[in-house]
């Protein structure tokens, strides 16, 4: 009997304390936001940081994973930017944001080297980048527009695909942010 009753104090711990800990990341969560929107981008960064570091399975991980590699890009760190986001692709393929991931990290390598100049896993990465965004069911060949996709991040940037015959527009905050044809 003594032994049943230790068993479920030990569950009921173990139950709280996983509760205390998503509730901590999420407080966590809500902090890298509202620090971003006080204009404290470094603290908020911080939060985000660990947020990725101490609870990686948490449903906060993905969304600041993201908005890492974004804010990466957006100051022109390259290499930290494309290694997040590779990173953020990679254990999260189901999540939202993954296609305009892909589509950052192609605008980056696109732009910092040429076709001919890529390295091998580069090239690899772009061709399957490709593949992916033009590899579609016949039946939707024929459609003039397709309904867009679109992602918002912690960082208020606003992402839009269109996908047509002939090309795909990406658009950020409103902005003609990459234009791909096949």
């Amino acid at each position: 009997m003594r032994i049943r009753w230790m068993a479920v104090w030990c569950c009921a711990m173990g139950v709280l304390a996983g509760c205390v800990s998503l509730t901590e990341t999420g407080d966590r969560y809500r902090a890298a936001v509202q620090t971003f929107r006080d204009g404290q981008t470094y603290f908020s960064i911080m939060h985000l940081k660990a947020i990725v570091k101490d609870d990686p399975n948490s449903p906060y991980a993905p969304a600041s994973m993201f908005a890492l590699g974004e804010y990466y890009f957006d100051n022109a760190d390259t290499f930290n930017a494309v290694k997040t986001l590779s990173d953020y692709v990679r254990r999260y393929p189901k999540d939202k944001g993954v296609v305009f991931a892909k589509l950052i990290i192609y605008k980056i390598i696109t732009e910092i080297k040429k076709d001919d100049e890529l390295n091998e896993q580069q090239a690899a990465l772009i061709k399957e980048i490709r593949k992916e965004l033009f590899s579609q069911p016949l039946f939707l060949i024929f459609y003039d527009r397709k309904i867009p996709r679109s992602y918002k991040s912690i960082f208020d940037h606003s992402y839009l695909v269109y996908d047509y015959v002939d090309k795909i527009k990406v658009f950020r905050d409103d902005k003609n942010f990459l234009e791909l044809s096949p």
